[in-house]
């Protein structure tokens, strides 16, 4: 069967970001005759920074030329009392709860039609019409996913079918500043399939939304197979955090736990991957106050050169700080080496961390004293205890969140003629 795979992104494979995808393409690409990649959000001079199979080709939407239309469109929403099909009654009632709200509805809407527009545009010269069967892939549960259940509407290849993923900011509504996520109802009724990346979107989804539960299926993501690490040394306790330095990561929040533990004769070293604005301002606080232990904040890495210092370096902890998550990937990197974390009980992070198995999961407003007194926890364990943790933490990865068996099942089941 001749089918096709279209997928819909933000950036993916231009500069950074959407990194998860990187280790999905490959899987994806044996299992369609042909995948066409639009990155619908991209900068001007977007480079493309990621290879991709042969049968993959890949094309750029700017997000300077889809801002430059955005008021046309929305100009255009005004005179349509159902916005063009997406928003009845429900749907404005839902948006009157601000000005905030309703602005984000306009945009919402004018925004995904565009990218359909383009997207659309950009579609023709590939035939979709001579395919046996063709999948329209979002990769966020956002405004990519309105544009694919455009694009099956007016495709006419024998079998068309449109799925997303949901993450975190495209799932969860109260990380919205408006509190609000448009759209909700018309993509759940319009898309044959939502993928949350954890039991905990699923269920997020089924509750505020009941009704979906046969178009509703958890589909972890998942990391590749490195081995497990080098067994931790007796000297220093060694500490790994790996994100982006943004409020939301609160990564100050670890540097101030350490802090708090200054006088308790433990010998630490800390190590942190991820760079931002105020890397800097990190290594300032840590200068002055961590001068008692060990420090390296590395900032930016790729994740081969990440991978490669998890492979060849001793780690005894991960630690998760996040305000929020859908279910961090960095984590399921983190236990396929063997490393214990402990983490915020935030999104489907639970879903990995399992208290005193996998780790320790703090709440989400823990203080620089709680973090501090459950890193001795993770410090005084007997040997014993730590091994067994250790040989958990692969274990779960293995059977829930290895890659290739995780993204094989996906691929198959995203096929335009999978019932």
């Amino acid at each position: 069967m001749k089918d096709c795979l279209v997928m819909l992104t933000k950036v993916y494979p231009f500069d950074k970001g959407e990194e998860f995808i990187e280790d999905e393409i490959p899987v994806l690409a044996k299992a369609f005759s042909q995948i066409v990649v639009i990155a619908t959000s991209t900068a001007d001079h977007a480079v493309q920074t990621r290879m991709v199979p042969q049968n993959v080709t890949v094309y750029a939407i700017r997000a300077s030329a889809i801002r430059r239309k955005l008021p046309g469109m929305a100009a255009r929403l005004v005179f349509s009392h159902d916005m063009h099909g997406f928003a009845g009654k429900d749907e404005k009632k839902a948006a009157r709860v601000s000005c905030k709200a309703r602005v984000f509805l306009d945009y919402f809407i004018a925004k995904s039609e565009l990218v359909f527009e383009e997207s659309r545009r950009i579609l023709l010269s590939h035939h979709l019409k001579d395919f046996d069967g063709v999948t329209f892939y979002a990769y966020w549960f956002y405004d990519v996913a309105v544009a694919a259940c455009q694009l099956k509407k007016y495709c006419t290849a024998g079998s068309c079918k449109a799925i997303c993923r949901a993450h975190g900011y495209d799932l969860y509504q109260e990380r919205q500043p408006s509190g609000y996520l448009p759209l909700r109802p018309f993509l759940l009724k319009n898309l044959d399939a939502v993928y949350p990346c954890s039991e905990s979107g699923t269920q997020y989804i089924l509750k505020y939304w009941p009704g979906f539960e046969s178009k509703v299926h958890t589909a972890y993501l998942g990391t590749k197979d490195f081995g497990i690490g080098p067994p931790p040394k007796n000297d220093a306790f060694h500490i790994v955090s790996c994100c982006h330095i943004v409020p939301l990561k609160r990564v100050k929040l670890l540097a101030e736990a350490l802090a708090v533990l200054k006088d308790s004769g433990i010998n630490l070293q800390w190590t942190h991957i991820g760079g931002g604005d105020t890397l800097e301002e990190l290594r300032a606080f840590a200068k002055e106050n961590l001068s008692f232990m060990g420090t390296n904040l590395r900032g930016a890495m790729t994740n081969p050169e990440i991978m490669e210092f998890y492979q060849h370096t001793p780690i005894n902890l991960f630690v998760n700080t996040s305000s929020s998550e859908g279910l961090p990937v960095s984590i399921m990197e983190a236990f396929s080496f063997g490393i214990p974390a402990i983490a915020t009980d935030v999104g489907g992070t639970g879903e990995l961390v399992q208290q005193e198995k996998t780790g320790w999961l703090l709440p989400a407003d823990l203080t620089p004293e709680q973090l501090a007194a459950a890193i001795v926890k993770a410090v005084e364990q007997p040997f014993l205890q730590k091994q067994k943790m250790r040989s958990a933490c692969r274990s779960l990865w293995e059977q829930t969140f290895e890659a290739k068996q995780n993204f094989e099942k996906f691929a198959q089941e995203i096929k335009p003629l999978h019932s």
